[in-house]
């Protein structure tokens, strides 16, 4: 922890020698195992559980903000859109409504209701579905189509194709469109998605 940085402390971290989620399922001479692929979704899960005991959303939830050390765990990073979600002003320095990387988010967070909608469990849920289909097909969210379509995609309800590139399970599949499902209240919690993860 470091301070000095206008109102907030600030964090500093680890060198993380496998970079990010995404740059590690692109690594060059790489084989990554289903296992392994898997272990990371439990392990992020996990973290993710934790951090919403702790009553704090992430709101940014991406490949690039997943951290892969040494030894092959991952590592949740860039809290920069987290808010706490009891006992704090949620108009405070925590936030910005900016949502992160478009692929990511939850398509709630897209919309133009006034006041617009914050980063919610819900929605960390969602991106949390993303993380798992980038992870275990090496795609990106909506690889299929190009950036500046995405948002239209996900307001009215049109999911990512399902890759071909890595054969995900039928049970890890129908998990993430559940995570991706348009109504926030219908996804699933994450200690069904971690107990499936495990068998």
């Amino acid at each position: 922890m470091a301070s000095g940085f206008a109102y907030l402390p600030a964090l500093v971290s680890p060198w993380v020698e496998n970079g990010t989620l995404a740059k590690y399922l692109e690594g060059t001479g790489r084989e990554i195992s289903k296992g392994d692929r898997i272990a990371i979704l439990i392990k992020v899960g996990e973290a993710l559980h934790y951090i919403h005991s702790e009553h704090v959303v992430h709101g940014d939830l991406t490949g690039s903000n997943v951290l892969i050390n040494a030894h092959g765990r991952p590592l949740i990073s860039d809290f920069g859109l987290s808010s706490i979600t009891e006992g704090y002003n949620m108009t405070s320095y925590f936030k910005s409504h900016k949502p992160g990387s478009i692929r990511w988010v939850a398509p709630e967070l897209l919309g133009e209701v006034e006041p617009p909608l914050k980063p919610s469990v819900e929605s960390d849920i969602h991106s949390y579905g993303c993380v798992m289909l980038h992870t275990l097909s090496g795609k990106v969210p909506y690889s299929e189509i190009r950036d500046i379509h995405v948002p239209y995609a996900k307001i009215n309800g049109i999911r990512p194709q399902r890759p071909s590139s890595l054969p995900i399970e039928e049970a890890h599949w129908r998990m993430i469109e559940n995570c991706l499902d348009t109504a926030p209240e219908d996804r699933p919690k994450l200690p069904d998605i971690i107990a499936l993860m495990k068998r």
